[in-house]
């Protein structure tokens, strides 16, 4: 076989493409994977890296146990009339199995967190679907480690400084507990000996430990690696299908790549192609992108041309979240922070429209918080909280105690004054109407309720808040001042809507029939939730599934 003579081409490096090329090459199948971008890792590096899996093999960890018949009574439930029968029962027979084939043959190590579902009160709701990754050395990556794509700002401390959620505690207690102080002293000694050496911290956590965990399992199954090599067009022809990809090289030249198993979209989506956001997702105006600026539909673009269809409009093509814009002190933008819930749910916190009223229960999931401001056409809220809430569990870009905040408070990202009446007039809210919602609000917080929206009123919210503060885990008044504000807007994570495809990832045409030789995996591949967001962990979970089911599917072990 030639320099040029591959059976498999993967495009894209987040999760569902690293995953797609490994198994592929560990089933005996010589694979390129191709990167736009100079940094490997996509959204997925970006993200929190939860994997949603029903009955997934760690979910005693969390006390809890799963069936098929609760998994399918819950995703009925939360997809309605969206239901795909193949498709879901495709994703729950290789869901478990790929998570226990990527354990036992692979770097990727899971972990499960007592997380519920996002409809806990729906039947056969569970704790326990979502993982997360076991933290990674990214040394073991050794010079690879500066092709991976950072995590949001916010997400790390120092610009690189990770940690997951099962140490972010022994964090906080670093000037509170001797285990504190000596966890957070040795975290931050290896820190700096890795900014040394790699130019980043080289703990990976979250998103970035299922990239690193994942590239290390590539490169050691023998996956070649192309970062900075976009594929330009597919080859392909309407009676032998995709036989292969012309993929342009840094120095500028194009090569054509031959692919006789098949070539796997996982470009990451269209999140940023602005003109695709303005016909498949809402108030596209105001909604700012956090997908890599790499995600400009790519795939879908050359799989169209191959004869790939998309469907119908989802209820939602994209994963939203209300975002804060980081500027620094001329009005530059640094960086787009995603509020996914820890400290919007936490408690002294509100969220507030122009009008200076509250609009949504603030612990709710993200996709559903930031729908309300899509049917409500609140282009611009305010999150407002307390200097207590700030210091016990930071907001934003903004961390903890004992980390420093006050340079946000000099660019400009934290709203500061005395008193909330000062504070509405900082932000631009009527002042009247401000002191009377903080006011009313914290009547009742002080009692534990929320007669508005029911914050705090089941198990999912609870997560987000703090189970240590009684009687409401989410709710305290917002009294201690000063007092801050940050400015929200809707955003999208990523798009969700992609192509029709087989249970095994296979494109299909416009007869809905499969385009031999051209598959589709993660966010080039249609939602299989069609935008509904049943658990943290609800695109990830899919996506690795389907690239798991189309190695296997080009390597002639199913179908």
């Amino acid at each position: 076989m030639s320099a040029n003579q591959y059976d498999v081409v993967v495009i894209g490096s987040g999760a569902s493409g690293l995953t797609c090329a490994t198994v592929a090459q560990q089933k005996g199948l010589r694979c390129l994977l191709v990167e736009k971008a100079g940094q490997l890792g996509g959204t997925t590096a970006y993200s929190g890296g939860g994997v949603w899996i029903a009955g997934n093999p760690h979910m005693h960890q969390s006390g809890a146990s799963d069936s098929r018949a609760d998994a399918k009574a819950y995703l009925s439930a939360v997809l309605g009339n969206h239901y795909d029968e193949l498709l879901i029962e495709a994703f729950l027979d290789s869901g478990p199995e790929m998570v226990s084939y990527m354990e036992e043959n692979t770097q990727v190590r899971f972990f499960s967190i007592p997380l519920s579902d996002y409809r806990p009160e729906f039947p056969g709701a569970k704790l326990g679907r979502t993982m997360l990754t076991q933290e990674y050395d990214g040394r073991a990556l050794g010079g690879w480690l500066r092709k991976l794509r950072l995590p949001l700002p916010g997400y790390v401390a120092f610009g690189s400084m990770q940690t997951d959620p099962q140490h972010l505690a022994k964090l906080k207690q670093a000037f509170r507990s001797w285990e504190g102080f000596r966890f957070s002293a040795g975290r931050f000694a290896a820190f700096l000996r890795d900014l040394v050496q790699y130019g980043r911290g080289a703990n990976l956590a979250n998103g970035n430990a299922l990239v690193g965990r994942l590239l290390r399992s590539a490169l050691d199954a023998g996956v070649e690696i192309w970062p900075a090599s976009p594929a330009v067009r597919l080859l392909h022809d309407d009676a032998q299908g995709v036989a292969g990809v012309v993929v342009r090289r840094p120095d500028g030249s194009e090569v054509e790549i031959a692919a006789s198993k098949g070539v796997v979209l996982a470009s990451g989506g269209f999140g940023s192609n602005q003109a695709m956001v303005e016909q498949f997702m809402p108030m596209p105006g105001v909604h700012t992108a956090i997908s890599p600026e790499s995600n400009t539909g790519d795939g879908l673009a050359m799989g169209q041309a191959a004869g790939g269809t998309l469907p119908e409009p989802n209820p939602d093509n994209g994963i939203w979240s209300p975002v804060s814009l980081v500027r620094d002190r001329s009005g530059k933008l640094r960086s787009i922070f995603p509020h996914f819930g820890p400290d919007r749910g936490k408690p002294g916190t509100i969220i507030v429209a122009p009008d200076g009223k509250r609009f949504a229960n603030e612990a709710s999931p993200y996709q559903d918080f930031t729908n309300v401001m899509h049917r409500l056409g609140i282009g611009t809220a305010w999150l407002v909280f307390d200097h207590r809430m700030l210091r016990n569990y930071g907001v934003g870009v903004a961390l903890p105690a004992p980390l420093p905040y006050k340079k946000h408070i000099r660019s400009g990202y934290l709203k500061v004054a005395d008193s909330i009446g000062e504070l509405a007039a900082r932000i631009g809210v009527d002042r009247a109407a401000l002191k009377a919602t903080v006011e009313e609000f914290n009547r009742h917080a002080r009692n534990g309720k929320d007669p508005a929206f029911n914050r705090g009123g089941n198990i999912y919210d609870n997560a987000q808040g703090d189970f240590e503060h009684r009687p409401n885990p989410n709710l305290a008044p917002v009294e201690v001042g000063p007092f801050y504000a940050v400015e929200i807007h809707p955003g999208n994570v990523s798009s969700l809507y992609g192509f029709s495809t087989t249970a095994d990832a296979q494109v299909m045409n416009r007869d809905r029939q499969p385009i031999p030789g051209l598959y589709a995996v993660g966010l080039d591949q249609n939602s299989l939730m069609k935008g509904f967001y049943p658990g943290g962990g609800s695109s990830l979970g899919p996506g690795m599934t389907f690239a798991y089911r189309a190695a296997l599917h080009m390597a002639g072990q199913t179908g």
